[in-house]
């Protein structure tokens, strides 16, 4: 009877730690789970925030050589995303020759020469078409003897393109007032130089140094020849009001300056000869 009541006992005992020891595991399976659960959430949640941003993420481990890209970063350029680290031969030859070596840039960097990258440069989409991107990274610890380097890579090809569009459209515009038979000359809203064109600084007697934008109009009019007359003819006011000025230049030539304000608050002025017409007056 006591060999049964002790084996009873030592029975009871083994399964309650069993018991004990299942229930820790499987709580600590749960909490493994629903840790493993709120990871791959968050993972989730940073792909899309960096997929809707139009950016990457790039990890450099300098060392290996060896370079982790995010699935958006994949996405931007078409590729099918890849679980294994990419070699820098692999992203290199996807770069534009023309901007930049990211061998040389490793270099730069191995030897402690730069502890971070701020660069624009071209990568090949999938489709053969050229994506700028312009990557920031910054070395993790200077001091670790192993250089890992961590950063983004951000889609600008359609600010890149806008800003082309917008120096296009800007040369047309200067090309246009430097051909017109008027002086032209624009201030911006604090009376400072925009532009101006070259028969503004001929009437004027100004050098291409005294036309840098930027100059105060206060200064440059203090460069300017001295008129031998001026004569104020009207005056509007308004938004678009401005003044209209008869100018005798000092080589004897006559002319109607108008001015007027742009929506901004700044001035624009057009200078026409009617010397002929002041003749026949």
């Amino acid at each position: 009877r006591k060999t049964v009541s002790l084996n009873v006992t030592l029975f009871v005992l083994t399964a309650g730690v069993l018991i004990v020891i299942l229930y820790a595991y499987f709580g600590q399976a749960a909490r493994a789970q629903a840790a493993d659960r709120i990871y791959l959430e968050a993972h989730q949640r940073i792909d899309m925030a960096l997929v809707r941003g139009r950016c990457g993420l790039w990890d450099w481990d300098m060392v290996r050589g060896k370079m982790y890209w995010s699935r958006s970063m994949y996405d931007m350029l078409g590729y099918k995303p890849c679980d294994t680290m990419l070699s820098f031969g692999e992203v290199d030859q996807i770069i534009h020759p023309e901007d930049g070596d990211l061998f040389e840039l490793a270099n730069r960097i191995v030897a402690r020469e730069i502890d971070h990258i701020d660069q624009v440069f071209r990568m090949r989409h999938s489709d053969g078409q050229w994506v700028w991107m312009r990557a920031r990274a910054q070395v993790i610890d200077p001091e670790a003897p192993e250089i890992q380097l961590i950063g983004i890579a951000v889609d600008v090809t359609e600010q890149r393109h806008l800003a082309l569009r917008s120096e296009a459209a800007d040369l047309r515009l200067r090309t246009a007032i430097e051909n017109i038979n008027e002086s032209f000359v624009l201030w911006d809203s604090t009376q400072r130089l925009i532009m101006c064109n070259s028969k503004y600084q001929q009437d004027n007697g100004l050098s291409d140094r005294d036309v840098m934008p930027g100059t105060a109009r206060a200064a440059l009019e203090e460069r300017m020849l001295a008129f031998a007359s001026e004569r104020r003819l009207a005056h509007t006011s308004g938004l678009q009001g401005g003044a209209t000025f008869e100018r005798q230049l000092a080589d004897g030539r006559w002319l109607q300056v108008n001015e007027l304000k742009t929506r901004d608050g700044g001035i624009v002025s057009v200078g026409s000869d009617i010397t002929q017409i002041k003749l026949h007056q």
